[in-house]
């Protein structure tokens, strides 16, 4: 299970699609939207029809073993539905935890006294690696499929008539999934989404852009670590506005000391932020954070909050 490479504006999106069109040496193709759902991925394995085994992407070659408290997900089925199902089939997924299952599940933590979870995905990756199934069960995780591994009969041509596949076996397949039918129809569905994402009851992070046909994807085949035939864009890191109360020197394991901002709290990016890195001394004598100034803060990497200006 290979990594994605990643795009940040629609300039590099384009770049993205100058180099198919070298590869491929024409036009004559075309692409498959997804939205890139913020959570953990997985491989669920079924043998005639039935799942035996469910593992993490881990390092991509060899993941943790989650069989257990997989099959306690509603979403996935212990049995493929359908005609024609092959001996061997690969389901390649997301496990995510609802926002509404995350806040709920935050409120429990915090009126019994234990820490919460700082995002949906840590929370659904924490409880997809519980020891007790039945703990997990509780957590009311949920799944999406967007891929197809190992197999040992799925003739199809395209990527989107594969997800068709998946659907016909009832597995569930992210309904907002689009056909593109070429860069600036990518563009417009990844600005889009940008906009409309909030109305989810699941929290994406981006866009998955995947070259439709599966003769193509021999032809343009894989680095060391991610697929030349697909792409994800990522959307621009949420900021917003908030005070800081005071600055707290933090100390590491290895004794180095972190400026840290104690904010008046603001939510940001679905979880409430009381406090954000400065990074080092450096960067605070650069932004000239004072107690009591206003300042724009980010998540990096969507996780972890900082002061950017």
């Amino acid at each position: 299970m290979l990594s994605i490479d990643n795009t940040y504006n629609a300039d590099e999106l384009c770049a993205f699609d100058k180099r198919v069109e070298k590869a491929l040496g024409q036009k004559g193709y075309d692409y498959v939207v997804e939205l890139k759902i913020d959570g953990l991925a997985v491989n669920l394995r079924y043998e005639n029809g039935l799942l035996v085994s469910a593992a993490t992407r881990g390092n991509g070659s060899v993941g943790e073993d989650v069989t257990a408290n997989a099959k306690t997900i509603k979403s996935i089925p212990l049995r493929l539905l359908g005609e024609n199902l092959p001996e061997i089939f690969e389901v390649r997924g997301e496990i995510y935890m609802p926002v509404k299952v995350f806040s709920q599940l935050n409120q429990i933590r915090e009126k019994d006294g234990k820490p919460k979870f700082a995002n949906p995905r840590n929370a659904a990756a924490g409880s997809l690696k519980l020891l007790d199934a039945r703990e997990t069960a509780k957590r009311k995780l949920s799944f999406f499929a967007y891929g197809v591994g190992e197999n040992s009969s799925l003739a199809t041509d395209s990527h989107y008539e594969s997800l068709q596949r998946l659907k016909s076996f009832s597995l569930p397949v992210n309904p907002h999934t689009t056909n593109a039918a070429n860069i600036d129809e990518v563009i417009s569905i990844c600005m889009g989404w940008e906009q409309r994402r909030a109305g989810l009851d699941y929290e994406i992070d981006g866009m998955v852009i995947k070259v439709n046909s599966l003769a193509q994807h021999d032809i343009l085949g894989a680095t060391g670590r991610a697929p030349r035939w697909c792409i994800s864009y990522k959307f621009p890191a949420e900021q917003c506005e908030t005070v800081v109360e005071n600055i707290a020197i933090q100390v590491g394991k290895t004794g180095a000391l972190t400026p840290v901002a104690e904010l008046a709290a603001v939510q940001l990016a679905g979880t409430t932020v009381r406090r954000a890195s400065l990074h080092n001394f450096e960067e605070l004598d650069r932004l000239g954070v004072c107690v009591g100034d206003t300042v724009v803060i980010e998540k990096a990497g969507e996780i972890i909050p900082q002061v950017v200006k």
